[in-house]
């Protein structure tokens, strides 16, 4: 089985895309997208988040033995029945022989799993209390790469326009989440599982997703809900395919192949307002449209030396780095028309020009003089918000020795 047979019909090449081969054939087929390029500061094989501050710009930088990777990835069934297929089937089969969140529509997170994440500190990139199976920590790499899920296919930590650039991958997450459940969810019924089986593992998901939903409100998980995860429940999910799962992925990997492009399509049909979001973004990333009244606005974590300026805009994995010398014209935005920040003045000289306007809107380092500064996007992943405070006291000592001067 290979993509081609997968969604036959689907255009374009995928080795130029961010995106693994099925989820570029989706993405192709429900927008006028195709093989969208990455983020070329993004270097996952040579992470720059590991690379200190001097190379990623960042004060906050990641562990090499975790590096984005923490989080644990849903992984719908027919995508862990293609990663069986793949050269990290050890993982995904490791994974299965866990029984912990593992039912006939995916691999996911189980409760114990969600309680056990809100319980212990954990520092996005930084800490090993999540780490994602698939990570092989021989290589530093993904296990799962080809089959990898639409989370892990759309998250980076730089972005070459800053918040334009995220909201386009955003957008294209929102709508490959949605193709995975429902591909999913066709799998589920279409593979031969009684009815009251199949309601039973959707009601349990739909159960596992308020559980997210509860924790990243910060409250706690049941202790009921933990314990309804026992070993007759499993049986009960699982059936007559219970000792047998890796064979049920393998079939419904095989079932998702067989779906006709007409057929995806129509099971998206309900969600038209997802393929608008990525088309509207994907037209954002290709314009320019810089307001005419901007002020100076660079968020918690900003930092400046004699030689360059950190700025923390839309991320703080990704701040705008920029010559100290511009320090002083940057604070002239104050929110009047651009016109009459450079009246007066030659815009050679201010060095406020088009490009860096354009640049500092972007990274959201300037923002329009009535908008609310938008909250910081950090290390959020859907699923579980992973902490950003620093490591240590240490950490956060040595971090300031770094700044000469806070902006």
């Amino acid at each position: 089985m290979n993509d081609a047979q997968v969604w036959a019909g689907a255009s374009g090449s995928a080795d130029t895309s961010a995106l693994p081969p099925l989820h570029n054939a989706w993405l192709g087929m429900l927008t006028s997208i195709q093989n969208p390029a990455s983020e070329p500061k993004s270097t996952c094989g040579d992470c720059v988040m590991c690379a200190g501050v001097d190379r990623s710009g960042s004060s906050v930088t990641f562990s090499p033995d975790v590096k984005c990777c923490s989080y644990v990835p849903h992984l719908a069934n027919f995508v862990a029945g293609r990663s069986l297929l793949g050269p990290g089937h050890a993982s995904i089969s490791a994974r299965i022989a866990r029984k912990a969140g593992v039912t006939p529509l995916a691999l996911g997170l189980s409760y114990a799993d969600i309680q056990r994440v809100v319980s212990e500190r954990s520092q996005f990139g930084r800490s090993p209390v999540v780490v994602c199976p698939h990570f092989d920590q021989e290589t530093k790499g993904c296990g799962i790469w080809q089959t990898r899920n639409a989370v892990c296919s759309t998250w980076f930590c730089k972005h070459e326009r800053g918040a334009v650039s995220l909201r386009f991958w955003q957008a294209v997450r929102d709508l490959l989440m949605a193709a995975e459940e429902r591909v999913g969810q066709h799998c589920l019924t279409h593979g031969g599982l009684p009815d009251e089986q199949a309601d039973a593992v959707l009601a349990h998901r739909a159960g596992i997703q308020a559980a997210i939903a509860r924790a990243n409100a910060g409250e706690a998980v049941p202790d009921i809900e933990v314990g309804g995860e026992s070993a007759h429940w499993y049986e009960t999910m699982w059936g007559e395919w219970a000792g047998r799962e890796e064979d049920w992925f393998r079939a419904t990997a095989d079932v998702a192949a067989s779906i006709k492009p007409a057929e995806f399509i129509a099971l998206m049909a309900d969600v038209p307002h997802l393929c608008q979001a990525v088309a509207d973004c994907g037209h954002d990333l290709n314009t320019h449209d810089v307001p005419d009244r901007l002020r100076f606005h660079p968020g918690d974590g900003s930092a400046a030396t004699p030689e360059v300026l950190r700025l923390v805009g839309y991320s703080p994995f990704d701040p705008l780095v920029l010559p100290a010398s511009l320090f002083a014209d940057l604070r002239r935005l104050d929110g009047r028309p651009i016109t009459e920040v450079r009246e007066g003045n030659d815009v050679s000289q201010t060095r406020l020009d088009d490009n860096l306007l354009e640049l500092l809107h972007d990274f959201e380092v300037a923002v329009p003089r009535e908008q609310q500064v938008p909250a910081r996007l950090g290390g959020q992943v859907p699923g579980l918000t992973i902490s950003l405070e620093p490591e240590s006291a240490q950490e956060q000592k040595q971090r300031e020795q770094e700044r000469s001067d806070q902006v």
